[in-house]
């Protein structure tokens, strides 16, 4: 399994230590930020695209609306603006608690 990005809060060499059921409850979790992020960012591409006005000569009906709807879907995948990191580092402390300095 991969090295997870983990805040700096955590050590680095602390996902090494952990048991295989931490390792892949990590994964999940990025995972379902990483989701969390594309879908949001579909959505916010959806309500920006409402706010274009349509024209009656280009306009390509439902199959343009549908062919748009499936594109910007595509486009969220590929889209990051760190969202999904930011969750990831917050709710990962849930998982591997942070060392704190003493």
């Amino acid at each position: 399994m991969s090295n997870f990005y983990i805040s700096p809060a955590l050590q680095k060499d602390r996902t090494a230590e952990l048991p295989e059921a931490k390792k892949k409850e990590l994964g999940k979790l990025k995972k379902a930020c990483s989701d969390f992020e594309s879908i949001f960012m579909h959505q916010m591409l959806k309500e920006m695209r409402k706010t274009v006005k349509k024209t009656g000569m280009v306009h390509g009906g439902q199959a343009e609306e549908i062919f748009a709807d499936m594109l910007d879907q595509e486009r969220s995948k590929s889209m990051s603006i760190g969202l999904g990191d930011i969750l990831f580092m917050q709710l990962s402390r849930s998982i591997v608690p942070p060392v704190r300095p003493r």
